[in-house]
């Protein structure tokens, strides 16, 4: 592979601006192309997609400051796999947090993450080195290695999972868990993701042709099948905020940004930034030091801001500040940190009471991820209308 760290971290840099400038240059340049050309893994440094999923993920930009900045040189009907693409995130997050026993049968599945090592097929050996190495994949590539991990390597799905969790820059538990499923034909039933040798080869653009070397027959095993029902509708209303200015906001991994949606709404409130370098300590070290970098970068530029890396720090300084509520950004299915009972209850016997608040975007869409993706799409253009994007 070749790329040192500098390397790595300029294409997936630390600053809110330097990201937001990169991809005002891939609107004006590449996003015309992306529907034709999305689906070719040509390689590092994958110059036909965005690469802006390690910061959506944390909202370091937003799902609607991306899609106004695409659509001041285009139409949405131009761009419509591209903001498909958009929603098929927020998609997978809503469909989880209606299911939650999904994400947590994963969990109680005590798979360690695997590790695949040399297996002479080149195309999945170069994966895991760039993945290892660089913290990314390119989607298609995802499929493909999900597909063989699974059914030509027979590995679990949980085990390889578990891999992609610990090594992806932009792991998200939703996106992820419900991928590694869909490619093993558990989102709809039996429906597998096959890789085949001439698709990689055509999408590869001959880079690759593991010919004979790949299982693309595969047959499920309908005994591993297991029904989740869906959570009945649930309310994503935020609360009324307090009029008076004893407000304090914790920034985190969650939402990064919420500071500025907030401040759009002109509510006041005492800042910290959290992080806590021991949380899913499993995380690789490219993981870690991305991570790392952004909470560096935020507080560079937020200096008012409070920093602080336990829960224990985090009650005394809202105490030291006389903050009698706490807001923190929405937790979904497997993103639990602050929305654990015993923390809960430790603010609110210090006199603290908790908001975790969600986002109109996330708010106006989870709704409708009650069934699989196509009924949910024919409400993207509401949605863009409601979140003021057209």
């Amino acid at each position: 592979m070749g790329n040192d760290n500098h390397e790595i971290y300029d294409e997936f840099p630390y600053s809110r601006d330097h990201v937001l400038k990169n991809f005002e240059r891939y609107s004006s340049n590449e996003l015309r192309f992306y529907s034709r050309k999305r689906n070719f893994e040509l390689g590092s440094p994958h110059k036909d997609v965005s690469k802006l999923s390690p910061y959506l993920r944390r909202r370091l930009l937003s799902e609607n400051e991306v899609l106004k900045v695409a659509l001041r040189e285009h139409t949405p009907s131009s761009l419509e796999k591209f903001i498909q693409e958009i929603f098929w995130r927020t998609y997978w997050r809503g469909w989880l947090e209606r299911r939650p026993n999904v994400y947590q049968d994963y969990i109680n599945s005590k798979n360690e993450a695997d590790f695949a090592g040399k297996t002479g097929i080149k195309c999945f050996d170069h994966w895991t080195e760039e993945l290892i190495e660089t913290g990314y994949l390119h989607n298609h590539a995802r499929m493909w290695y999900a597909s063989i991990w699974i059914f030509t390597l027979r590995k679990s799905w949980f085990s390889g999972a578990n891999f992609f969790k610990d090594h992806l820059l932009d792991w998200c538990p939703a996106s992820n868990t419900l991928g590694w499923r869909w490619v093993a034909g558990l989102q709809t039933r039996g429906k597998i993701y096959s890789a085949k040798a001439d698709n990689i080869k055509l999408f590869t653009n001959n880079r690759f042709f593991p010919k004979g070397e790949l299982n693309e027959s595969p047959v499920f095993d309908d005994d591993i099948w297991k029904t989740y029902e869906s959570a009945s509708d649930i309310s994503y209303e935020n609360r009324t905020f307090p009029t008076y200015e004893d407000l304090g906001l914790v920034i985190n991994k969650n939402d990064l940004t919420l500071n500025h949606y907030l401040s759009e709404k002109q509510i006041k409130f005492e800042g910290c930034i959290f992080h806590d370098p021991e949380y899913q300590h499993s995380k690789s070290a490219s993981v870690r030091k991305f991570e790392c970098g952004l909470i560096d970068q935020l507080c560079l530029e937020l200096k008012n801001f409070h920093f602080c890396q336990s829960k224990k720090a985090l009650t005394d300084w809202a105490k030291s500040k006389k903050l009698k509520c706490l807001i923190f950004p929405f937790e979904t299915v497997g993103n639990k940190y602050f929305m654990d009972n015993s923390f809960i209850s430790e603010l609110r016997s210090r006199d603290i009471e908790p908001i975790f608040y969600m986002r109109d975007w996330d708010r106006y869409a989870f709704p409708h991820a009650s069934k699989g993706f196509f009924p949910f799409k024919k409400n993207i253009s509401d949605l863009l209308a409601q979140n003021k994007i057209i």
